[in-house]
């Protein structure tokens, strides 16, 4: 039986686990956001990930060490297992093993999309492309009347996709005109999926 498991409710930003340290611990989000961060050798800060609702992280997933930060956003809930706890639960729910191996899957290929837009797109066909991902695979339901959202500040967005926060707040700003999306008190929100899958370019 689990032993080891523990849930953990954020009422404000609160970091699960911090960059270069020791941490063996898996964590399963129930509800909210969880962004991932950190520093190179220069000390400039980005941003890696948003993770949502559902998704399985952490570096018990893969060692002991935590490569970049884990910032729970307010109002995240999250389980908090064991190594241990884990392959139980794996061993018990074996779809469980499944969705964690689609949901690393996806990310990598993300990931590696973004790199190569990074090296080769403008970035309208970067922004629209990420808030596309983001909304389709970590946007939870919308508690401002629209179809989903995620909890991203303007300039975590301008981080991750290698902008300026001037840029991406006037992009922003344009598709908020045009319907595209809406943002309000540090939530991007989806407004209409046809006229954001326009923006991506594909």
């Amino acid at each position: 039986m689990p032993t080891h498991i523990k849930t953990i409710t954020c009422q404000v930003k609160t970091f699960l686990y911090n960059q270069g340290k020791p941490h063996a611990w898996i964590y399963h989000i129930k509800e909210g956001f969880v962004l991932v961060n950190g520093l190179n050798a220069e000390g400039k800060h980005g941003i890696t990930d948003l993770y949502g609702k559902g998704n399985w992280f952490g570096p018990g997933l893969f060692d002991s060490s935590a490569l970049q930060n884990a910032e729970a956003q307010p109002g995240c809930v999250v389980e908090r297992y064991s190594k241990e706890d884990f392959s139980a639960l794996l061993a018990a729910q074996p779809q469980q093993a499944h969705s964690v191996i689609e949901q690393i899957s996806r990310r990598e290929q993300q990931l590696q999309k973004r790199l190569f837009l990074q090296q080769t797109a403008a970035l309208p066909i970067r922004l629209a492309q990420t808030l596309s991902y983001l909304f389709q695979f970590q946007g939870q339901a919308c508690q401002h009347g629209h179809d989903r959202d995620v909890y991203l500040s303007q300039q975590d967005l301008a981080d991750m996709v290698g902008g300026s926060r001037q840029s991406v707040s006037q992009l922003l700003s344009s598709w908020k005109k045009s319907g595209a999306i809406d943002y309000t008190r540090g939530y991007i929100c989806l407004e209409d999926t046809v006229k954001l899958h326009q923006l991506t370019g594909e």
